[in-house]
């Protein structure tokens, strides 16, 4: 990426971009020589798969060797990070989720893995906003038509997630206890799976990444009613925030980041940090990632691991104070 087109984009972001540091981590020479699977904790089609399939073709153009993305949906992504973290630690096996997945604690105490002690990360990919999502034909045509729905008949509505416990989960039950709305969570193993049943009319809303909506958006198939930030999206001029829509002062953003087991050697992972750092520097996965409707942003791995141990306590209180519960 040109310094021209990078300050184009920066600007568009408003700094949500930050420049990655490049270079080759020393000690990690003939790495990777065969081919590297990315784990993920949702089914093909969600909002993490989405985003990782573009990001991880273009990692593999850079690095010479095929990267491999395994879905294994199930449980809020504990599954796939169990896998990961009982994984060789060689670089070869690597874990790719939102924050969600990585604060799992908050909900489930008694995993037989602890992200802060059984993983290594590589580095953040993204930072984003989610979004309302109704069908096309759904009555209500803003999100204070929805809300009013949902207040003049309690538990009428269904709202899909990819499940207990994620990210959507907790965006959506936040917005729900702020506003008194009695809509009736349903859980799937995957958002993928969640999307379909909206589209099918077996659930009325989701909040999600807008990666996961885009198709049925610009097919007219999906109204977008409102984006969980607190500024729209360049990509998105004409959908309101939900503190525009008539819930003051929410805000609710995630990030997906790259992972390893805990015990993969330092300079693999640095490396892996170093060459995710200049396919977002040097490739158009900046300008699709904006496309998906959340920002591109690179961070270091240690930044991450400082991010996660903040949110971690956040969301735990969150947890506790909605009696959000994992299935």
């Amino acid at each position: 990426m040109t310094l021209h087109r990078r300050g184009l984009l920066t600007a568009a972001l408003g700094a949500s971009f930050a420049a990655p540091r490049l270079g080759h981590a020393q000690g990690a020479e003939g790495y990777p020589n065969r081919p590297i699977r990315v784990v993920i904790g949702f089914p093909a089609g969600g909002g993490v798969d989405t985003i990782a399939r573009p990001t991880f073709a273009r990692l593999a153009e850079r690095i010479g060797q095929p990267v491999v993305i395994d879905n294994r949906g199930g449980n809020n992504g504990n599954i796939a990070m169990d896998h990961v973290a009982k994984s060789p630690p060689d670089g070869y096996t690597l874990f790719f989720g939102n924050v969600g997945n990585y604060t799992t604690h908050a909900l489930f105490p008694n995993l037989p893995f602890d992200t802060l002690r059984d993983f290594a990360f590589a580095n953040q990919v993204t930072f984003g906003p989610l979004v309302v999502a109704v069908r096309s034909d759904f009555p209500a045509q803003t999100l204070g038509e929805l809300m009013k729905m949902a207040k003049d008949k309690p538990g009428s509505l269904n709202f899909g997630s990819g499940g207990s416990g994620g990210v959507p989960h907790f965006a959506f039950e936040l917005w729900a206890r702020q506003m008194g709305l009695d809509i009736v969570h349903v859980p799937y193993r995957g958002s993928g799976p969640a999307f379909q049943d909206l589209l099918g009319g077996r659930t009325q809303l989701m909040v999600d990444g807008y990666g996961l909506m885009k198709g049925g958006h610009e097919a007219g198939r999906v109204r977008i009613l409102a984006i969980t930030s607190k500024r729209r999206h360049p990509n998105l001029p004409d959908v309101p925030t939900m503190e525009e829509a008539g819930v003051p002062g929410f805000e609710f953003v995630s990030w997906n980041a790259l992972s390893a087991p805990a015990a993969t050697p330092p300079a693999i992972v640095r490396k892996l940090e170093s060459e995710m750092g200049w396919v977002l520097e040097n490739t158009d996965l900046p300008q699709v990632i904006l496309s998906f409707g959340t920002f591109p942003q690179f961070d270091t791995g240690a930044n991450v691991r400082a991010r996660l141990e903040r949110d971690r306590v956040t969301w735990a209180r969150i947890a506790k104070e909605a009696n959000i519960v994992a299935n």
